[in-house]
């Protein structure tokens, strides 16, 4: 009876761990339903992103209602985030930042055009919006004069438009270079070349609207010039063009320029009138209330210009209050001016004291208004990097609760394993037990069952000490990955400390050699102007320009090429030959071997060696010609610069030639030789630098030699 007992009690036990193992695979099984419907809300996420990047624009050019645009395109960039998915994100931000540009907010615009930019910048699939973001950004930087910014932007759209050879971005990339360009002083040329360049792909793709684009930028370049008949022939192909197209719009800004182009010329301001009047027709139809304004005040300005006060009072007047109507704190601030100057004209002293504190009001109130568009800016970009780092916890709290889940599902399975041999062993001791109980005497029966748990309990120690010795094994092999990534983190630390020494040592060189150049140029100027020779002169500081700034630019680079050197140096050849009255000459001889664009060299390398040779050796020499010659040769393993002259020399018992001097002479060869040792660490090529006596065996020294040997990268490699 006992054993019978004894038989039902483990065979309850073992249907309860069946049934258990049962429950845990069904309740495992059933946490996997959630889970089936990721991709279904992952898709109408993105649908509702996009509809609301859709909605903002709708309702922009049907309702104009600013509020409920910012609402809607706010809305799509919380679903991408929360979403994360980072093209959408990036179609989000751009969208928001047009909608600020549609209502003239550029500080605004610019950051979210640039981010958008950044975001996909290293996605391959992505060329057309890359495209369009970098274009939306340099238009915004345009419009808000950041002209440095503007360029580097449409640069950025352009380079992956050529690559794609996309005409329709070319001509956009290039309209926007030229659009930006003719603010920089000295740059209207290459505006030009970019607005014909705009033009020619514009006329490959047949796109008229394009191409009275480009005939309405070239007639305004050429306005600005003041060669107004040239503007004009532009203007009347525009006036075809939009008569054509029957484009009520294009045809107002057409005689709105052609209005300008005579009110700048001066000679007909009548027919500047004429002009300005057709345009304000046109606007007038489409109800364009931004346009009216501007034609109003320009009007104000022609008659102002007649001598017709009363009418210019009456035009101000009415482009004063359309600026109310539309908010335009600046055009209201300029009709203020002008109405005040009319009115003191007219010695009407006290409506003029009234205009003039008015516009000073305005203007005060523009500053603030732009005061407050920047902090909402920076507000705006605060909250929006504030959402993507609440995202960003949330996302990470996601992941780590998935893997939990996940670590408790394993184990989960490891259980039923764990359970289902428990029962299986169980049902295996039940019919041993069974079979011993009917066999043998219950003291025998008793001392081997004392024999068994015995023998269990010994098992189960053994096995808690090897879990043991395993986990002491694990937390040893934890603390040496541990150490060694300390050493990696340490290490890298160092490196980025020595180049920032290297990168803060090379500026220092840089700021050393910049004054003296400065100094040099600053004397020849004052040299030429006291010798009355202002045409050398004029000549001179263009080219002194020139050089500064590509000085500038280039110094900004740990490395340039050495075509870019050659150019540089080849300006300041040409400035001191201007400054010496033409005493020298001097040729540069590229070997066709030799691709100057392909190699590396520090910036400002050549330009000291061709310094000394002209100061030290030429100007103090009595032959005739003095000749100064730089040659640019291929050797085995890279590539030879040769800077010669046929001055006085030196000799070898003369003190260093390197050695700069107490009064500063030869400081720029010294520097050379140490921003190489500094350029040589950061780069894989190596760049030597020696000068010696030209025809060092013979009698009379006939000049002097300076090398720079570029040895390339390929050949060290080669070597190794």
């Amino acid at each position: 009876m006992k054993v019978e007992k004894y038989l039902r009690h483990y065979l309850r036990c073992l249907l309860l761990v069946i049934s258990v193992s049962a429950s845990s695979t069904v309740f495992g099984f059933a946490q996997d339903g959630p889970f089936s419907n990721a991709r279904e809300d992952k898709s109408r996420d993105s649908l509702a992103i996009v509809n609301a990047i859709q909605l903002s624009r709708d309702i922009h050019r049907s309702n104009h209602e600013p509020d409920t645009e910012y609402q809607e395109a706010e809305k799509a960039i919380s679903l991408s985030i929360a979403l994360g998915d980072t093209l959408l994100y990036a179609k989000a931000l751009d969208n928001l930042g047009l909608i600020y540009r549609y209502h003239q907010r550029y500080e605004e615009a610019i950051p979210l055009h640039a981010k958008a930019l950044e975001l996909i910048t290293k996605e391959d699939s992505s060329d057309m919006e890359k495209m369009i973001f970098a274009n939306n950004a340099g238009v915004a930087s345009r419009y808000a004069e950041d002209f440095d910014q503007a360029v580097y932007f449409y640069l950025e759209a352009l380079k992956v438009a050529e690559a794609q050879n996309d005409l329709r971005n070319i001509a956009i990339s290039c309209n926007g270079l030229g659009n930006t360009l003719l603010h920089l002083p000295g740059r209207e040329e290459d505006a030009l070349a970019y607005f014909e360049r705009s033009l020619e792909a514009e006329r490959e793709r047949n796109n008229t609207l394009g191409i009275a684009m480009n005939y309405l930028s070239i007639g305004d370049y050429y306005t600005e010039k003041r060669e107004f008949d040239t503007a004009r022939s532009y203007l009347n192909k525009l006036l075809e063009i939009n008569q054509a197209r029957k484009d009520t719009f294009g045809l107002g800004i057409t005689y709105e320029y052609f209005g300008q182009n005579y009110f700048q010329e001066g000679k007909d301001l009548q027919q500047a009138a004429a002009y300005f009047d057709q345009s304000k027709a046109f606007f007038e139809h489409l109800g364009d209330l931004h346009k009216q304004a501007d034609i109003a005040k320009r009007q104000g300005d022609v008659y102002r210009k007649l001598g017709n006060l009363t009418k210019a009072i009456q035009l101000y007047h009415d482009a004063w209050k359309l600026a109310e109507k539309i908010k335009n704190k600046g055009l209201i601030k300029e009709c203020s001016y002008w109405l005040s100057a009319i009115y003191e004209q007219q010695g009407k002293y006290r409506k003029a004291l009234e205009f003039l504190t008015l516009s000073h009001q305005y203007k005060d109130s523009v500053a603030l208004m732009d005061q407050q568009t920047q902090i909402a800016a920076i507000e705006k970009r605060y909250a929006i990097e504030k959402k993507e780092s609440q995202i960003e916890l949330l996302q990470k709290d996601k992941a780590l609760q998935n893997s939990e889940l996940e670590s408790q599902r394993a184990a989960l399975k490891s259980h039923q394993v764990i359970f289902i041999l428990l029962a299986t062993l169980l049902v295996f001791i039940v019919v041993i037990a069974f079979m011993q109980f009917k066999n043998i005497k219950a003291k025998k029966r008793a001392n081997e069952l004392l024999r068994r748990q015995n023998n269990q309990i010994k098992a189960q120690r053994d096995e808690i000490k090897n879990v043991n010795q395993q986990l002491e094994a694990t937390f040893e092999e934890l603390i040496q990955e541990q150490k060694n990534t300390e050493e990696k983190r340490i290490k890298l630390l160092e490196s980025k400390f020595e180049n920032r020494i290297q990168s803060l040592a090379i500026q220092s060189l840089e700021s050393q050699m910049n004054p003296h150049f400065l100094f040099n140029g600053m004397n020849a100027v004052r040299w030429l102007v006291m010798k009355n020779k202002n045409e050398e002169a004029k000549e001179y500081i263009d080219t002194f320009a020139r050089l500064l700034r590509m000085s500038l630019t280039n110094n900004r680079k740990k490395s340039i090429t050495l075509d870019e050197e050659l150019q540089s140096t080849a300006l300041y050849l040409k400035i001191e030959q201007l400054r010496f009255d033409s005493e020298f000459n001097y040729h540069i001889n590229i070997s066709p071997k030799v691709n100057p664009k392909m190699v590396k060299v520090p910036p400002k390398i050549l330009q000291p060696l061709v310094e000394n040779a002209i100061k030290h050796g030429l100007l103090p020499s009595r032959k005739s010609p003095k000749t100064l010659d730089i040659k640019v040769n291929q050797t085995d393993d890279g590539v030879l610069v040769e800077v010669l002259d046929n001055g006085r020399g030196f000799s070898k018992s003369k003190e260093s030639f390197i050695e700069p001097r107490p009064d500063g002479t030869h400081l720029g060869l010294k520097l050379i030789e140490e921003r190489l040792v500094i350029f040589n660490q950061q780069h894989e090529g190596q760049v030597t630098f020696s000068i010696a006596p030209r025809n060092p065996h013979g009698d009379e020294v006939t000049g002097t030699s300076a090398t720079i040997h570029i040895v390339l990268e390929s050949a060290l490699n080669t070597t190794s």
